[in-house]
């Protein structure tokens, strides 16, 4: 893929996630202090998701409902990293859109089995992460467990191990950062980390660096 495309794609990446960042900033409860910090993390953490997933996916119609996954993905993951909440409005748009042009693509590519795959894949994390939910008491919460529906619908599209290792790769995440700051003693016993950054994170990776 030519560097042109990615870079071409980057910069609508930086357009991408400077209006975002402006819009979701509605959504905040937090003081003005961190608008303009929320604001410049959300503009190049799009620009950088965007030009990997233009190396990754070059002109094809995948890109597209990738994009919008990142985009979406970093508002989310600045949100729960400043508020420990995930808005439902971010998520449900997300799986609407997304699965509306993954839907499409089936349709232009002939790749019913790999929709079927998707929505499959969408509900069994979605009933995992419902099941964690309920037996964690509070570890993890109702925004998880839909954003889990976001990815399983997103990673199932790829395959099964793209699943599978997105989701282990999430996890792994939380897990040593917990343990990072329980060892320095940095957040309060008993305190929650928000997961949604580290699903978002094992996501995004999978899906840029795991072959299709």
């Amino acid at each position: 893929m030519s560097a042109a495309f990615i870079t071409a794609w980057a910069g609508a990446g930086i357009l991408v996630g400077g209006a975002l960042a402006f819009g979701f900033q509605c959504l905040l409860t937090t003081a003005p202090t961190v608008t303009l910090a929320m604001r410049l993390t959300a503009t190049l953490l799009t620009a950088l998701m965007f030009g990997a997933l233009a190396w990754r996916f070059g002109h094809q119609f995948d890109l597209l409902p990738y994009s919008v996954l990142a985009a979406l993905g970093v508002a989310l993951g600045v949100i729960d990293v400043l508020e420990q909440r995930l808005p439902s409005v971010l998520v449900y748009s997300g799986v609407a859109i997304v699965g509306a042009l993954l839907a499409t693509s089936a349709i232009l590519h002939s790749k019913g089995p790999d929709f079927v795959r998707a929505l499959v894949g969408m509900a069994v994390i979605a009933i995992l992460y419902l099941v964690l939910a309920l037996v964690s008491g509070g570890g993890l919460g109702a925004g998880d467990v839909k954003l889990g529906g976001l990815l399983g619908l997103a990673l199932g599209w790829l395959s099964w191990s793209a699943l599978v290792t997105a989701t282990v790769l999430g996890w792994f995440a939380a897990a040593l950062v917990l343990l990072l700051v329980r060892a320095t003693r940095r957040r309060p016993q008993g305190s929650l980390v928000p997961m949604g950054p580290f699903l978002l994170f094992g996501a995004l990776i999978t899906i840029v660096v795991v072959p299709g």
